[in-house]
């Protein structure tokens, strides 16, 4: 249910493109004389500012100005946007179009959207990228290599029930820390899980039945079978998420741990093979944010059966890489 889209992931490639670029020193770029102060022209100068500050600074520009028919407000973050959009987009399109050596960052970007605009090849290898993912999902044998899966599938965007990111200590803005967060819903959050309105069980019904046909269409067995699993797995774990406000209390997330100690948080979990596998193996602490999430993942690991894992995780593959395979798939 989660997709990636494939060109903010390129246009990101190319956003890093611009700000990489090694410019020559003797640029023909027209050199301008910067100038700072006041724009007036937007401005509505008969508008008495102590009666209304909005309309005195931005009056002209809202009585000049027309929102386009698709959208419902405008404004100059909107503009900047579409500008910025589509001179990703033009970056895009010249690295696909033009000779660059291998290697480069042009040609990179330009295979990849290449290779997503190809639907005739797209759809002749169906199912066939994913295949390597699959097989590495079935050769899990245990819950330490399940562990080790989970931080593989962070790095790779596929979901998972505990997740990593790297943000500024909430304590000290000064540096960064690695933090654990809740994790592993197909549906936006816990809610969509735990209610039961006639609209909520309508959801749940349908992605149920998105998962069957998912399965399906990849060939992958038991599609009936496998999307019941998958819900039953999601619901419990969506059971132990933190409720949505909780989540906005920083002080009551700050929960730092020694790496040393987190077994005692989750005393069935690997996290030395978690922690080797997400590149973090020399870390000596970590965030965890959802103290109480983790504990109870813990057990959810643990009694869940290993079979019911790779569902899942099959699952997961598939719905991150369903929008760059073939057509029916898309």
């Amino acid at each position: 249910m989660k997709k990636v889209s494939l060109f903010k992931s390129v246009a990101f490639i190319a956003l890093l493109l611009i700000i990489g670029c090694k410019s020559d020193p003797k640029s023909n770029v027209e050199k301008k004389e910067l100038t700072s102060g006041i724009l007036k022209q937007h401005m509505d100068t008969l508008v008495n500012p102590g009666d209304n500050f909005t309309s005195y600074v931005n009056g002209t520009w809202v009585k000049n100005t027309e929102i386009p028919a698709d959208k419902a407000t405008y404004g100059v973050g909107y503009i900047v946007h579409e500008e910025s959009e589509e001179n990703v987009k033009k970056i895009i399109e010249e690295s696909a179009s033009g000779e660059f050596a291998n290697g480069s960052d042009e040609q990179k970007v330009g295979d990849l959207y290449q290779s997503y605009m190809d639907m005739d090849k797209r759809n002749e290898l169906g199912i066939t990228p994913l295949q390597a993912e699959f097989a590495k999902i079935d050769a899990l044998e245990n819950y330490d290599d399940l562990a080790t899966y989970f931080a593989y599938a962070n790095k790779y965007g596929y979901n998972a029930p505990l997740g990593l990111f790297i943000y500024q200590d909430l304590k000290d803005p000064t540096i960064y820390t690695v933090y654990t967060w809740q994790a592993g819903l197909g549906l936006p959050d816990r809610e969509y899980y735990l209610k039961d309105d006639e609209r909520s069980v309508e959801i749940r019904a349908k992605y149920i039945e998105h998962i069957e046909t998912m399965f399906g269409l990849a060939n992958l067995p038991d599609g009936a079978e496998a999307a019941k699993s998958v819900m039953y797995l999601e619901a419990k774990i969506a059971t132990k998420h933190m409720e949505k406000e909780k989540t906005r209390d920083l002080v009551g997330l700050y929960n730092m741990f020694p790496v040393d100690t987190l077994s005692n948080i989750m005393p069935n979990f690997n996290w030395t093979n978690y922690l080797k596998e997400a590149g973090l193996d020399t870390q000596d602490k970590l965030g965890v944010l959802m103290l109480d999430y983790t504990k109870a993942l813990d057990g959810i690991i643990k009694t869940t059966a290993i079979d019911t894992w790779k569902t899942y995780l099959k699952w997961s593959v598939l719905d991150a890489n369903a929008s760059r395979l073939s057509e029916v798939l898309d």
